[in-house]
């Protein structure tokens, strides 16, 4: 969607906008017709209006919530791509694998 779109189906002026691609908070795809933002970026603009509006945060408070949501995506995708690769291996190396995670989580509940 265009920025007039994504501005209108937020409710949300110009200024806000820059501010928000300024930070990185959202970051829209760049093309010749202008910026293009996806359904990600209107999930990431509901968030960023709770924070700051409903909830009172501020520039440096949305900016480490941002940073962390950021951090928490990327955790998710490396994880994904780990889980992927544990189920291309041989059926006695994932049950390895496994076992040495219950291992694992046993000894940190002691």
């Amino acid at each position: 969607m265009d920025e007039s779109e994504f501005r209108l189906h937020l409710q949300i002026e110009t200024t806000v906008l820059e501010v928000w691609v300024s930070q990185g908070w959202v970051v829209p795809e760049v093309t010749d017709r202008g910026r293009n933002f996806r359904e990600a970026d209107i999930a990431r603009g509901r968030l960023i209006l709770d924070l700051s509006r409903a909830m009172g945060v501020n520039e440096p408070g949305v900016d480490v919530v941002m940073d962390l949501v950021d951090q928490l995506h990327s955790l998710r995708a490396t994880l994904r791509d780990l889980t992927d690769a544990v189920r291309r291996q041989p059926f006695d190396v994932q049950e390895h694998i496994l076992s040495e995670l219950t291992r694992v989580e046993a000894l940190k509940r002691r």
